[in-house]
């Protein structure tokens, strides 16, 4: 099953010098020949079968009007490690077959959202993620949780049952009334929040917890249930909304929970209200206290 964390690489590709969108042809779900540049060939090679490569584009001009931004238009994955000999495309004539997990539609539907920085990744070469910079400080599991989350809606159909993706999981967010709400509220403490605080508030909290993070409602600690993979991994939570609006974000406005108490969080009650931490440690049931 694919997920964000399959998401390994990004690639530019061009067609035709820019004029035109490249791979904008191939059916959602299908199988279809990646090319590369002939004089780097050996970058084809790198990726694994079932990694997924980002693919984005910058072309001259969309719907008449000239461009200046960057889109992001498929998410692939090579299905073997075969490289492939196109000689109609001389300077780009290796290929890999890939899957199409994603495609934008339309194709210029997801543009640059404004904080990411192409500059390095861009040389048609197979460029780890981690090349995809940005200027708000996001994490490489965030970048690739985001990207994830801006194809949430153009995720090949014939490919559910292949795809993990719980942003369109009623039992992930709760009530599919406020999905909308919660969705954004999530998003936006993807995208408008500082890592740098998130990152002082582990390293406070780590060193409270004598280098352990619990979970500041039930207790539960990744480390204790998971060992060295869960260690130091926890989620963060804004105790105050971000849609209030900007403002100097504090450790004391952060709550470092595990994954299940911060859908929880966000999770609309009854009467259209949600918990804060204090109201959920007291909704919690005593025996899943840890």
């Amino acid at each position: 099953m694919y997920s964000s964390d399959d998401i390994v690489w990004i690639k530019n590709v061009k067609r035709n010098k820019g004029d035109g969108w490249a791979y904008a042809d191939k059916k959602c779900g299908t199988n279809f020949l990646l090319n590369w540049p002939t004089k780097k060939g050996g970058s084809a090679k790198t990726p694994k079968v079932g990694d997924i490569i980002v693919l984005f584009q910058k072309p001259n001009e969309i719907n008449g009007r000239h461009n200046k931004k960057v889109h992001i238009t498929h998410l692939v994955s090579p299905v073997s490690d075969t490289i492939h000999i196109d000689n109609n495309s001389p300077d780009h004539k290796y290929c890999r077959e890939v899957l199409l997990i994603a495609v934008a539609n339309p194709i210029h539907s997801i543009p640059n959202p404004g904080y990411f920085n192409f500059f390095k990744p861009n040389r048609g070469l197979t460029n780890p993620i981690a090349n995809l910079s940005n200027n708000i400080e996001l994490t490489g599991i965030e970048t690739k949780e985001i990207i994830w989350e801006l194809f949430q809606n153009h995720f090949c159909k014939n490919l559910t049952n292949e795809i993990l993706n719980p942003i369109e999981s009623n039992s992930f967010y709760g009530e599919v009334e406020g999905d909308k709400g919660i969705r954004e509220h999530i998003k936006q403490e993807f995208t408008k929040r500082s890592p740098g605080i998130v990152q002082r508030a582990k390293e406070t909290a780590l060193k409270k917890g004598n280098g352990r993070i619990k979970c500041e409602c039930c207790k539960f600690d990744f480390y204790e249930a998971y060992g060295q993979l869960g260690e130091n991994f926890i989620e963060c939570h804004h105790k105050i909304h971000l849609a209030t609006g900007e403002r100097i974000t504090k450790i004391e406005d952060l709550a470092l929970v595990c994954s299940n108490c911060h859908r929880m969080l966000h999770r609309k009650q009854k009467d259209g209200s949600y918990h804060d931490i204090t109201s959920l440690q007291t909704s919690l049931n005593p025996r899943f206290k840890y």
